[in-house]
């Protein structure tokens, strides 16, 4: 007898969240290093410089960076604290730009305003911000070349074009990080013979699920999927007619679901399905739905027709008290309870 799935498939605390943390600490750092750096600077300037206002305008965006650290660690709301930096920098930047009149290397911060916009907002939200910043630099630019000694020469082409290089060079950069990021994702989370969700996506699309759920106090279910004799398909008619019939599955599968559930292949002949927003009675119809899908006609492969059935073992569950791994132990007791009872069935209490 197989393993229970529920022991094999048990949730640890921290499955879903390793990319994530990596994220958050990634920016964490990244804010810790642009604070200090505004703090050291708000300093020079005071006391070396005796630029009063710089140093106190530097000193707020050290303030503005240290209450976006100390929100992200309390919400973790990476995207917020990334916009509070974001816009803050971008104002630092075009006020030392106007304040030292082009001069004193102010070229040099509004090139690096590119680098802090796309590596926290990214390439999407990152490039209107650009834009709209290279805008201001460029009518300051224009309106004070007669006024100011540091737009004297080429000075004016230089700080345009370096914006736009290192604009570019950073958009690209963070748009190949992103695109090599998608492929990992996609790579880690679909399952390679079907493309559907694998066991790492549903478990976090489960818990995204959960957490709405929660909020708006509805219940959701779980249906365990399990074809009927597949080891007998295997050996009777090959592995590769195997993998077409889980594909064939698969389709049958994602044609009698809504468009808000979601199906994942859990490995080898066995599936799961979540159903949002789904009580007891409705959870039961929608998996008999799915069980007649699958085994209303045979599956074809070449010239072979092959008849392919499913168990099925559903769980309902509140939200605000049941899991993965309480759903799923539940789930999986009804389907071993379907199998027993002959197969081809759906089981939602024993």
């Amino acid at each position: 007898m197989k393993t229970p799935l529920a022991r094999r498939w048990r949730v640890e605390s921290d499955t879903d969240l390793g990319a994530d943390s990596r994220r958050f600490w990634l920016a964490n750092c990244f804010l810790i290093i642009v604070a200090l750096t505004s703090l050291a600077y708000a300093l020079i300037n005071f006391f070396y410089f005796k630029a009063i206002p710089l140093a106190v305008v530097e000193l707020g965006f050290f303030v503005i960076v240290v209450l976006a650290l100390a929100d992200m660690r309390i919400n973790r709301n990476i995207e917020r604290s990334a916009w509070v930096t974001v816009l803050s920098c971008g104002v630092l930047s075009a006020f030392f730009f106007w304040y030292v009149q082009a001069g004193v290397s102010a070229a040099v911060w509004t090139v690096f305003f590119a680098i802090v916009n796309f590596f926290l907002l990214g390439t999407r939200k990152g490039l209107p911000v650009y834009l709209v910043f290279f805008a201001v630099i460029l009518s300051l630019t224009l309106s004070y070349r007669n006024d100011w000694p540091a737009l004297s020469g080429a000075a004016l082409t230089n700080i345009i074009g370096a914006m736009m290089a290192f604009g570019a060079a950073a958009y690209y950069q963070e748009r190949s990080r992103e695109a090599a990021h998608d492929r990992i994702e996609t790579l880690a989370n679909q399952d390679s013979l079907t493309g559907i969700s694998n066991r790492r996506h549903f478990l976090q699309r489960f818990e995204r699920v959960r957490q709405a759920l929660c909020d708006l106090d509805r219940p959701y279910a779980l249906v365990l999927i399990d074809i009927d004799n597949f080891k007998a398909i295997n050996d009777a008619h090959g592995h590769a007619v195997g993998d077409q019939v889980i594909i064939a599955v698969t389709q049958r599968l994602l044609s009698a679901v809504r468009a808000q559930d979601l199906v994942a292949r859990l490995g080898g002949e066995e599936f799961c399905v979540l159903l949002y927003d789904c009580g007891d009675s409705a959870a039961w119809r929608r998996a008999e739905k799915l069980r007649l899908a699958v085994g209303a006609e045979p599956v074809s492969v070449e010239s072979q027709r092959v008849h392919v059935t499913i168990s099925a073992g559903v769980a309902v569950g509140d939200p605000q008290s049941q899991g993965f791994n309480e759903m799923f132990a539940d789930a999986d007791r009804h389907l071993y309870a379907a199998k027993a009872k002959g197969r081809d069935q759906v089981v939602d209490q024993l």
